[in-house]
């Protein structure tokens, strides 16, 4: 009989003085309920599901060198590959990064500029407005430490916007997709997250 899947471990919140705490849920684009944070006591992601998909070496460069990756808080390893300019510019046009400052143990599906290619002219400019990319942004991040066996489980996932979820499974012929989205290279593991980065931008569902 196989062992039991270890579960994903949900985040823990954090208890936040109310001025700070309404500060970051009135940041343009990012204001709702859905906007929750997980609290920066929460330890950080596993470390033992290796980077994986045969793009990384050109979408995740830093992920050959796990050590120091490990030691770089999301938003800077983010802003440190080429690929994924697009996201880093949709989590600035959401104002979105004290959000990101503010989290621990999270999951981050962030598309490569080679996804926000796909996008029809007209979905890309309303992306640039705050409330659009703020939305968005919400909707690829999951309050979890999603590792690739959680990937290939075939479960959805609840992301921080409201009503919206993310369901990734075994793709056929291997790899793992995430509503219609395959992954080109997963678990790159940062300071306080993981990021799976994606060859599309998933299926809001």
């Amino acid at each position: 009989m196989a062992p039991p899947r270890r579960p994903a471990r949900a985040f823990a919140p954090a208890l936040a003085p109310a001025g700070a705490l309404l500060a970051l849920l009135t940041v343009a684009g990012c204001a709702g309920s859905g906007a929750n944070f997980p609290g920066s006591a929460v330890e950080g992601p596993r470390r033992d599901d290796k980077a994986f998909g045969s793009a990384c070496p050109e979408v995740a460069p830093g992920a050959a060198n796990a050590a120091a990756l490990g030691k770089t808080p999301v938003l800077a390893a983010i802003d440190s590959m080429p690929q994924l300019s697009g996201f880093a510019a949709l989590v600035k046009d959401a104002k979105a990064e004290d959000m990101f400052r503010s989290m621990q143990n999270v999951t981050v599906f962030a598309p490569t500029d080679a996804a926000f290619g796909k996008l029809p002219a007209e979905r890309r400019k309303a992306l640039a407005r705050p409330r659009e990319a703020g939305d968005t942004v919400r909707s690829l991040i999951v309050a979890q430490d999603l590792t690739r066996e959680d990937l290939v489980a075939g479960q959805a996932y609840p992301t921080l916007r409201d009503g919206v979820r993310v369901t990734a499974a075994a793709a056929v012929g291997g790899g793992v997709t995430v509503d219609g989205a395959r992954v080109v290279c997963g678990s790159v593991t940062t300071k306080d997250a993981r990021l799976h980065l994606l060859d599309a931008l998933p299926a809001e569902g």
